[in-house]
C-alpha cells in the first residue's frame, strides 16, 4: 500500500475499546504519516438474524437504526481529532461476518494500514478460525497492525522479523517490504528499529550471510541486528519482551485452509505470544480473496 499517498489509516472501532487503543494507534499513525484517518464500524446483531426472520421492512429499519446510531457514535470519537487538525472520515456498516466486511472496506477506501484492538485467543479459539483478527490476518490486503492495549512512548521500538533463508522470490519481496515499512514508521514515529531473524540449529553462518546480503542497501547498525537460534513463535516474543518492543512487524504468507486450520503461521502464533503489538505485512502483489 502507498504510505505516500491519500489513503486513510483505516480504523476498526468497537466500542469495547476503552479507552480507544485502536483509535489511538490510528490517529498517531496518521498524524506522524501525514494521511487521512476513516473510523469504520461493523454492525450485526445475531438476535435479527435466522431462519425464524423474514427480512421484512421493519427489521430492514431496525438495520439501518443500528448503523445510524453507529455513525453517531462515530462522529462523537471524531470531532477531538477535527478539532486538532486530521481529517477524520466515518462510515458503518451492517454485516455479517465482520472481518469480511472491514476488507471489503479496505480494498474500497485503499487503506494504507488498518488497525484494530485484539485480545489474546486461547487455543480452542484459534483452531475455529472463529475470531476476526485470525480472519483478517488471512484476507486483509494493507498492513494490519493488531493493537492489544499497552500505550506507545514518545519514540517507540520497532522489531521487523525476516527470513532470508527461504529461496523464492515472495519470500524474499515480503522481507524488503517488512523492512521498508519498518523503515518509514521509524522515520515518521522517530523510533529505533531492530532487526530480527530465527536462525535453525547449525546454520548461523549461512544465516549471517543471507542476513548481511539482505541489509546490504540498508543502514542497519549492528546493535539493532539480531540473529537467535530457535523457533520464531518462540524467540521473537522472547526478543521483543527483552528489549520492550512496541511493535513487531512480521509477514504474512497465505496458506491453504487445511494448513491455517491444523498449523497455522507464525503471524498467528506471534498474535497470541507476543505482549507488544503485532503489524502484519503482506507480500507485494498479494490479492485479497474477496477483491
Amino acid at each position: 500500500m502507498n504510505l505516500s499517498g491519500p489513503s486513510p489509516v483505516l480504523v476498526v472501532m468497537d466500542p469495547a475499546d476503552v479507552p480507544d487503543h485502536a483509535l489511538a494507534r490510528g490517529a498517531r499513525l496518521a498524524g506522524a504519516l501525514r494521511l487521512p484517518l476513516e473510523l469504520f464500524r461493523v454492525e450485526f446483531d445475531q438476535a435479527m438474524e435466522g431462519s425464524h426472520f423474514r427480512v421484512t421492512e421493519r427489521l430492514e429499519a431496525a438495520r439501518a437504526a443500528r448503523v445510524d446510531a453507529s455513525l453517531a457514535w462515530l462522529q462523537e470519537k471524531a470531532q477531538p481529532w477535527r478539532q486538532r487538525g486530521f481529517e477524520v472520515a466515518v462510515a458503518a456498516e451492517y454485516a455479517n461476518p465482520g472481518h469480511e466486511a472491514v476488507t471489503r472496506r479496505a480494498l474500497a477506501v485503499g487503506a494504507a494500514l488498518v488497525v484494530m484492538r485484539t485480545h489474546h485467543h486461547e487455543w480452542l479459539a484459534r483452531a475455529t478460525l472463529s475470531a476476526a483478527d485470525w480472519q483478517l490476518i488471512r484476507i486483509c490486503p494493507a498492513p494490519l497492525l493488531l493493537a492489544k492495549g499497552r500505550d506507545w512512548p514518545q519514540h517507540p521500538r520497532l522489531l521487523a522479523a525476516v527470513d532470508p533463508s527461504h529461496r523464492d522470490d515472495r519470500h524474499a519481496r515480503l522481507d524488503h517490504a517488512i523492512l521498508d515499512l519498518a523503515e518509514r514508521l521509524g522515520s515518521a514515529l522517530q523510533a529505533q528499529s531492530h532487526v530480527a531473524h530465527c536462525v535453525a540449529g547449525g546454520a548461523a553462518r549461512e544465516a549471517t550471510a543471507a542476513v548481511n546480503a539482505l541489509l546490504a542497501d540498508r543502514s542497519i547498525p549492528a546493535p539493532q541486528l539480531h540473529l537467535i537460534e530457535g523457533r520464531p513463535e518462540q524467540e521473537l516474543p522472547r526478543l521483543a519482551a527483552e528489549f520492550e518492543a512496541d511493535v513487531l512487524l512480521a509477514g504474512g504468507i497465505s496458506r491453504s485452509r487445511v494448513e491455517q486450520v491444523f498449523v497455522g503461521g507464525t503471524a498467528e502464533r506471534l498474535l497470541d505470544r507476543a505482549e507488544c503489538d503485532l503489524l502484519v505485512v503482506k507480500p507485494p502483489g498479494f490479492r485479497s480473496p474477496l477483491a
